[in-house]
């Protein structure tokens, strides 16, 4: 069975989900800068980087809110909706994907969706795996 979410409209949950949008969608956008100043760098290194470290985050975040249960439900919003949701980028992702490929680059393209695919679900263990370790 699905699990439906709660209401959870109120004005300061939208405010919180919207300030870790922003911070999230800002640290994205400083990290693809960074990525591109950096020789041979380019947007689908920001956008890997991004990923994996949303990844990471989620992962270690999650497990602190199982373990400890003291964020409230708009803090929780905030970090995960809001600041995680704005770092990490499925659509950006898939829309280099399909350039690559499109651009005949195929194995580039391959290498791309496996490289973040991999790298994201390693960070997640990873990190999950670590802040288990330190909760418990």
């Amino acid at each position: 069975m699905v699990k439906t979410a709660p209401v959870m409209t109120t004005w300061i949950n939208l405010a919180m989900v919207a300030l870790g949008g922003a911070a999230g969608s800002l640290a994205r956008y400083l990290l693809t800068l960074a990525a591109l100043a950096i020789p041979g760098g380019s947007t689908m290194l920001g956008t890997t980087v991004s990923n994996v470290i949303g990844c990471a985050a989620i992962g270690a975040f999650a497990e602190y809110v199982i373990a400890s249960e003291h964020l409230s439900e708009a803090s929780q919003l905030g970090i995960r909706v809001g600041l995680l949701g704005g770092l990490t980028t499925f659509s950006t992702f898939a829309f280099e994907s399909v350039a690559l490929a499109e651009s005949g680059r195929w194995g580039g393209s391959v290498i791309y969706v496996l490289a973040n695919l991999v790298l994201g679900c390693l960070a997640l263990l990873i990190a999950t795996t670590m802040v288990r370790g330190w909760m418990s």
